[in-house]
């Protein structure tokens, strides 16, 4: 009986799911299996031997997301300019802004992602808030806001901001992470990115 290496069953899972993405962002959720085993250069059977239903890489994708989400902000916020870097970086970087929308939509007519949708969007705001709370903590983010709140607050920027780049193609990647900055901060009350300036209001 061949052993199976965890290492590079895992690797291997997140390729595909690289694909998968690629292939969602390009066609939508509409994607076929065909599509999705064209562009990771694998047959049906192999991919249905990590993920035996579309539904089952669509899962795969929502939580690789909230596990990158989780490392990229499970670190210490070491001064008020951190956490929003962080957030902008996370979400500027993030790779077909379209397919959020699209899964929206699909969203309406299909329970499981709707379902899905609730449950990644709780998952991400308490991951926000987590780190939210570190940074009121620390005296370093505003807290005339809960945590709870501002983390709804700024899901609500990050999500639309992903609309900025379908608006408009053209706009300069590196352009777009700066408005982002700013806005993120300015949401949470920090610096800015300005090294002079300190946080906004404090609750007495």
């Amino acid at each position: 009986m061949r052993t199976v290496n965890p290492d590079q069953h895992e690797k291997k899972r997140r390729e595909l799911l690289r694909a998968a993405q690629r292939r969602f962002a390009a066609e939508g959720v509409q994607a076929s299996i065909a599509s999705i085993c064209a562009e990771a250069g694998v047959s049906p059977g192999h991919l249905y031997h990590y993920f035996p239903s579309k539904e089952a890489i669509l899962e795969g994708l929502f939580q690789l997301v909230l596990d990158e989400a989780a490392t990229h902000l499970s670190g210490d916020v070491q001064d008020a300019r951190d956490l929003p870097a962080l957030v902008a970086d996370l979400y500027s970087s993030g790779k077909g802004p379209s397919l959020l929308f699209d899964l929206l939509a699909e969203s309406q007519r299909n329970a499981a992602i709707a379902e899905r949708l609730r449950r990644h969007s709780a998952e991400m705001k308490q991951l926000l808030a987590s780190a939210i709370a570190r940074g009121q903590a620390a005296g370093l983010v505003d807290d005339t806001l809960s945590a709870p709140d501002l983390a709804t607050l700024l899901l609500a920027v990050l999500d639309g901001s992903k609309a900025m780049r379908l608006r408009d193609p053209a706009v300069d990647r590196g352009h777009a992470r700066e408005m982002l900055l700013a806005l993120v901060s300015r949401v949470l009350g920090t610096s800015g990115g300005r090294p002079d300036a300190g946080v906004g209001r404090r609750r007495a």
